[in-house]
């Protein structure tokens, strides 16, 4: 079988598609193959070698990325049982965690303190057999293709954490999501849409722009939105400002997210893509009675929750392109300009087809 794996830290050129053995199944685990893979920020950062809170590098070298993915069971361990059956098709939960601290008996993965996504530490799912834990994959609805649920696990999950969890996003509010061309991005203003909120977003980029307003769940573009876009928001709410505002860039938005909020608004923060140390007013955040809310990638109830959630929808990722495994520089260039509207997927050729569902 082949996977992308880097090879160093750095540019694309860190990436090769290798051969690598196939995994053996342990008695509790299965082994997927997998037909496709979704890329994040996270596989930029692992590759650049990025260091800091949170960040996590692997463990050895050659390392195989990823964090999503999607396939076919093709073989069971011994103690799995019948609850994973060879054919079943599935999704790969993205973590690890130690399974008996509170928070993990309580479904609360990521704030467990041994917490770790699959892709950082240890080989993540660009490769075409991957064997994890039975416990750790979740049965698709027969409407989701897999392709469609190899984009839903880091992106949808972090949404799903963002707009139901933490943000308790309701009917009628007004939600602001920053930055509205990534994969979380996306997912985020889909399900606050399908919560009955109003939805905005920004983007520097014109073109995207032009094509973020074409999306059904987005009621307004700013654009573009250099520092200082706050002051174009509070005048379209002629000054009373968005209830929520979702924040995965970080240090050049911060300011201007915490200015658009009305008295008693939430700062959702899922990430930090343009830098983590914000040159903020405290008194912006307390003196409009302003609340700053973290909301990391979430645990297995929220994966679990939205997939069940996209088995009732009609919501379904957007796709930016897909392209195959051969292309992962391709994949990685696109991902780093920000030239992507909803996620870039990789094809492992394992030929399950681009709009195969259970049939």
């Amino acid at each position: 079988m082949i996977g992308a794996a880097i090879t160093g830290h750095g540019g694309v050129e860190q990436i090769q598609v290798l051969s690598l053995p196939e995994p053996v199944p342990g008695p509790s685990d299965v082994v997927v193959q997998v037909a496709y893979a979704a890329l994040n920020r996270a596989d930029l950062l692992i590759r650049q070698g990025l260091t800091g809170p949170g960040v996590r590098r692997p463990r050895q070298l050659p390392h195989v990325l990823g964090v999503d993915g999607a396939g076919t069971v093709v073989a069971t361990g011994a103690q799995v049982g019948d609850a994973i059956r060879v054919g079943d098709r599935v999704a790969v939960f993205p973590a690890s965690s130690c399974e008996v601290c509170q928070y993990c008996r309580r479904g609360l993965t990521s704030s467990c303190a041994q917490y770790t996504l699959i892709g950082e530490e240890e080989p993540g799912l660009q490769q075409q057999l991957f064997a994890v834990p039975a416990r750790s994959v979740v049965r698709l609805p027969d409407s989701l293709s897999l392709l469609d649920a190899a984009a839903v696990p880091a992106a949808y999950t972090t949404a799903w954490t963002v707009v139901v969890t933490t943000g308790a996003v309701r009917p009628g509010e007004r939600v602001l999501v920053v930055g509205g061309g990534g994969g979380v991005a996306i997912a985020a203003m889909q399900l606050a849409a399908h919560s009955g909120a109003q939805v905005w977003t920004t983007t520097r980029s014109e073109e995207k722009a032009a094509r973020l307003r074409e999306l059904p769940f987005v009621d307004r573009v700013f654009s573009p939105a250099a520092p200082g876009w706050s002051a174009a928001v509070l005048d379209a709410t002629d000054g009373e400002g968005v209830d929520v505002v979702v924040d995965s860039v970080g240090a050049p938005t911060w300011r201007d997210s915490i200015r658009v909020l009305a008295p008693g608004g939430r700062l959702v923060v899922c990430g930090a893509t343009g830098g983590d140390v914000p040159d903020i007013s405290i008194r912006e955040l307390y003196q409009g009675n302003r609340r700053l809310l973290g909301a990391p990638f979430g645990g297995w109830n929220d994966f679990r929750d939205v997939f069940a959630f996209l088995g009732r929808s009609e919501v379904r990722p957007v796709i930016d392109r897909v392209l195959p495994l051969e292309r992962v520089r391709d994949a990685h260039r696109a991902l780093e300009a920000q030239e992507q509207v909803g996620k870039i997927v990789l094809d492992l050729g394992t030929g399950s087809g681009p709009g195969h569902t259970a049939s």
